[in-house]
């Protein structure tokens, strides 16, 4: 049997060479390090932030989305958490294009609305058509009818043609069971005129069996000071036809019809 011996002097040796090799470069990788602090602490501030940029931009740009999205999120949160005071919809109005109108916050001032406590929507942008029936349209039409059945649209502002067309969701309050005494008589005073819905237009078969009689469901708005007075050419065109002329509604189901009120007296009453 033949044994061998190892060479111990050999292995300590080689032993020593490595950590001797590991240490050098270690010092080597610290020198390094500190000769790259001293030389970042030397540049220009400019460069300094290139510099940062350049290394931790991907960092930087998702703690900026990250901070976006927490504030936008606690800012829905507590705005979407506030009661509602009301939601009315503007239809076809010049308002969707002229910003220029004061009609939000002239309201909000006049019935001294809190808008840390409440929310309030006055929505300028929706353009109905009954002739074009393009996917922007229709998109609009069914959050229409949406917001009519889940009961969070209180007012509905548009030309006839549209309210009795595509908005039509037969469902206008009866103004004669809602509108105070007072409100009605000084509406008859200022010269503007009644909308009767006819229930019977369409020929629904569903409406069979029911009170099929044209009821007052809505005020004309063709001569509202106060909307044809706003912004650059007022809320509306003059009308040409009688689908033009433009109707104020209250959605029958609306939880505020006090406020949904208020808005309507404020408008017409508006000087």
């Amino acid at each position: 049997m033949k044994i061998e011996l190892k060479d111990n002097n050999n292995l300590e040796g080689s032993e020593l060479r490595n950590t001797s090799a590991t240490d050098d470069l270690a010092d080597l990788i610290k020198d390094q390090s500190q000769n790259q602090d001293t030389k970042f602490s030397e540049l220009p501030a400019r460069k300094k932030a290139a510099y940062i940029w350049d290394y931790y931009k991907w960092w930087i740009l998702g703690a900026i989305a990250a901070i976006i999205a927490i504030t936008v999120f606690i800012r829905d949160y507590r705005e979407n958490s506030k009661p509602t005071y009301l939601y009315a919809e503007m239809l076809n109005t010049y308002f969707g294009y002229d910003k220029s109108n004061t009609l939000y916050n002239d309201f909000v001032a006049a019935e001294g609305i809190d808008l840390t406590k409440e929310h309030l929507t006055i929505g300028m942008d929706t353009s109905l058509s009954t002739e074009n029936y393009d996917t922007t349209m229709l998109a609009y039409q069914q959050r229409l009818v949406a917001n009519y059945t889940a009961g969070e649209l209180d007012v509905v502002i548009g030309p006839k043609g549209i309210m009795e067309g595509p908005a039509n969701c037969d469902d206008y309050a009866d103004f004669n069971a809602i509108i105070p005494a007072d409100l009605k008589e000084e509406l008859e005073d200022r010269g503007y005129e009644f909308y009767y819905f006819d229930p019977a237009k369409d020929e629904i078969e569903d409406y069979e069996g029911e009170d099929l009689t044209p009821y007052w469901a809505g005020i004309y708005l063709d001569n509202c000071p106060y909307l044809n007075n706003m912004g650059e050419a007022g809320a509306y065109p003059e009308p040409e036809t009688e689908d033009d002329r433009v109707i104020f509604t209250i959605a029958a189901n609306s939880k505020r019809v006090e406020n949904a009120i208020e808005f309507l007296r404020f408008i017409t009453c508006n000087r």
